[in-house]
């Protein structure tokens, strides 16, 4: 069974796709270029930012433009961390916008993760590959309609590692969802891709919820249907009982998206 949804590929050069937005930079006379544009998953909108790997003093420069500031451990970390993080704040400035937040800057918290306004729950991702960093950012009210969300991107071309190195898919993979995807899947590498992407958004959201960390092998997934993957969460950190976790994805040639509801 295919995932793919579109043959499509996102290139920060051109981006032609409805609700697109493409901003220019000019330093020295070339213009450097991010693109934004939006992805309805689920049940929400989800914002999305493409940028090249352009050099420091170019990356610089888009931060502080938009008011993007740089922690010390990131300003040391590597060029591509820092154009990661860039990326996923733009990504989240956009998302923000809708509620009324033009100018929001986020910390971080003791885990890693993005501060988003009190009355918000938000989520970020970032993946990169040796030309461009895509981000995505989604953000919605916090009241009892809404479930608890993660969201996760990862490029396709990831998939390379599970094929490479299938000693990783223990990592993440129950012995039991090793031997359905082994046995169902025609494509093993590209659905192990899908199920880390699904459970990293898991592992978001119900970290969202409870403020506590839980492990890729707490995840078992149960089943699929269209584009929507059901899975089981056993923790006994918070629950006797497993919990249930619905992950929608979206899937191109280029890329895979998950939203993960608890």
């Amino acid at each position: 069974m295919s995932f793919i949804s579109d043959p499509g590929k996102t290139d920060c050069r051109q981006d032609t796709s409805a609700g697109s937005r493409k901003l220019l930079l000019p330093v020295n006379d070339s213009p450097a270029l991010f693109s934004h544009h939006t992805i309805s998953i689920g049940n929400n909108t989800i914002h999305q930012i493409c940028m090249p790997l352009a050099d420091t003093a170019v990356l610089h420069k888009i931060g502080q433009i938009h008011n993007i500031f740089l922690p010390d451990n990131i300003r040391q970390s590597r060029h591509k961390r820092q154009t990661e993080f860039i990326a996923g704040r733009l990504a989240a400035k956009y998302a923000l916008l809708q509620y009324g937040y033009s100018n929001f800057n986020l910390k971080t918290g003791s885990q890693g993760q993005p501060l988003f306004p009190e009355s918000l729950q938000g989520s970020l991702s970032h993946t990169s590959n040796q030309r461009q960093c895509l981000a995505i950012a989604c953000v919605q009210k916090k009241q009892p309609t809404n479930r608890f969300l993660g969201i996760d991107i990862e490029y396709q071309q990831h998939q390379s590692i599970m094929n490479e190195h299938k000693s990783t898919l223990s990592l993440f993979l129950r012995a039991a969802e090793l031997r359905y995807i082994t046995k169902h899947s025609t494509d093993l590498p590209l659905m192990a891709l899908l199920l880390f992407s699904a459970k990293e958004s898991i592992i978001k959201a119900w970290f969202h919820q409870y403020q506590k960390l839980i492990n890729f092998t707490d995840i078992a997934f149960q089943s699929y249907r269209h584009s929507y993957l059901n899975f089981l969460i056993d923790s006994t950190l918070t629950h006797t009982n497993p919990q249930t976790a619905e992950v929608c994805f979206h899937c191109t040639k280029e890329k895979i998206i998950t939203i993960a509801y608890i």
